[in-house]
């Protein structure tokens, strides 16, 4: 038994949500994403990328001030669009496994109308945190 068996069923759960997007020739794994989780994970994969390459930009001492304060003024707010998106993005995975795990039709039903409000979740998460992370990107170019 793995010592997180949570954690490994979640990252087992992301790994299989990939495939489509990895194989896709797109530049933008947001728009070939078929799922909400699909565009979760590449939108949360696209932030950390964004992330770690504005880090090296701020740290660049020939960046000018400007750029650099604007940067960090879009990291701000594209932090917690992407924390929000991350706690629905585990939360519909979790119910997700909730399902699976159910043995019972009453355990089934339950569990069935955690997705529904998780995916809802997860589909309100994903609008709000695509323009803040896109900026962020975008100024990260």
């Amino acid at each position: 038994m793995p010592r997180h068996p949570v954690r490994a069923l979640l990252l087992a759960l992301m790994l299989a949500a990939t495939p489509a997007c990895a194989s896709a020739s797109h530049a933008n794994p947001v728009a070939v994403a078929q799922t909400a989780d699909q565009k979760a994970y590449a939108l949360l994969a696209s932030y950390a990328a964004v992330l770690e390459e504005a880090t090296d930009l701020v740290r660049d001492p020939a960046l000018p001030a400007d750029a650099r304060r604007a940067l960090i003024r879009a990291e701000r707010i594209a932090t917690p669009a992407a924390q929000a998106l991350r706690i629905a993005f585990v939360t519909y995975l979790r119910a997700r496994a909730d399902y699976e795990a159910a043995a019972t039709l009453p355990e089934r039903e339950r569990t069935a109308a955690h997705i529904a409000i998780a995916a809802l979740r997860l589909s309100e998460a994903i609008g709000a945190a695509q323009a803040p992370l896109a900026a962020f990107a975008e100024l990260a170019r």
